[in-house]
């Protein structure tokens, strides 16, 4: 009897719980969390993403006048500034040269990620495996995470996808990864052919942009030596960012917000450019895009803006010890002098 009564309570219990959690969150939220608890998520290995999707785009370079005498980005080792709409470089400092490029190289991972969140059935919706306990202790490590999974919580593609562009979570983009590819080693290798087939000056050894050292205590080094990182150039990184934004605009909105809530979770965006913070300036309309930093790689940020009527602007600086500055004042002179923004 006593056993049975113990039983009542424990269940009436756990009933209370479910319905506390239900209500703490909104209407959207939980009618997303039912349906992808019920949606059947497809074999990984079964995408196959379209490497070759705009591959055809030819970059060309109309570069300011004054390109190799600007010192708008002097403290910068590699920066770059690219039309858009028109593929043209126009400015360029040691843009082919590969570096290490910290968090920007999630910009590739969101790509894939992207492209078959698009091309599968609620493929935003899906539910991410995230029981991994190694990204669960890696999210409980501010230097290295950023979200935490919460063991039993299911966390949707678009969540993480969140996660991983406001607050550049690395657990969160690894997840991903491996939701897009089966594994991470897989979807390493999705990586570097996509670069191949947008003939990209690029080497990836890991989707969130941390170097092998910070990985290799994760269980997430899969290939190179143990200082190697991401080797990618500006250029590539600008590319890169072009291709996203065309094939997924709605990541300039996504990527403008300071700070969201994901799962319950606060997450907030450290790019100083946005309204409100430290650097923006409203002329130069800038509306996303990602930030990076690790000691090997230094201070990296692609930015991105869109003067009423004229063409969007993508600028990348890496390497750099004043990011947002020196951003600034590539942006405002590109829109002073390019002929493409006049």
């Amino acid at each position: 009897m006593k056993k049975y009564i113990k039983y009542l309570i424990l269940t009436l219990v756990a009933a209370v719980g479910i319905i506390t959690y239900t209500q703490y969150e909104s209407t959207s939220a939980s009618s997303v969390k039912n349906a992808v608890s019920k949606t059947k998520i497809p074999s990984s290995k079964s995408f196959k993403p379209n490497y070759y999707l705009n591959s055809d785009e030819n970059y060309v370079d109309n570069l300011i006048r004054d390109n190799d005498t600007f010192k708008g980005t002097k403290k910068a080792k590699a920066s770059v500034a690219l039309d858009v709409d028109k593929n043209t470089f126009v400015y360029d400092k040691n843009g082919s040269k590969n570096m290490r490029i910290a968090s920007v190289a999630k910009l590739m991972t969101l790509y894939l990620v992207i492209q078959k969140a698009q091309n599968t059935d609620n493929g935003w919706n899906q539910v991410v495996n995230t029981s991994s306990a190694s990204l669960r202790r890696m999210g409980q490590n501010p230097a290295v995470g950023g979200f935490k999974f919460v063991k039993g919580h299911n966390y949707t593609v678009k969540q993480l996808y969140q996660a991983a562009l406001i607050q550049s979570s690395n657990n969160a983009t690894i997840a991903l990864g491996e939701w897009v590819a089966g594994s991470n080693k897989a979807f390493i290798n999705m990586m570097n052919s996509q670069a191949k087939a947008w003939n990209l000056n690029a080497t990836f050894v890991s989707s969130s942009g941390l170097e092998n050292h910070d990985l290799s205590s994760y269980g997430y080094w899969v290939k190179g030596k143990y200082r190697d990182g991401n080797m990618v150039s500006a250029r590539s990184v600008a590319i890169i960012a072009s291709h996203v934004l065309k094939e997924y605009p709605r990541i300039v909105d996504d990527s403008s917000k300071v700070k969201a809530n994901v799962a319950g979770q606060t997450v907030r965006n450290v790019n100083r450019m946005l309204p409100g913070k430290t650097y923006y300036k409203k002329s130069l309309y800038v509306d996303g895009l990602k930030t990076g930093y690790t000691p090997d790689a230094g201070l990296c940020f692609v930015a991105t803006g869109q003067q009423p009527g004229k063409d969007r602007l993508v600028t990348v600086v890496l390497n750099d010890n004043d990011e947002f500055s020196e951003t600034k004042s590539l942006m405002k002179h590109i829109y002073a002098t390019s002929e493409l923004f006049r």
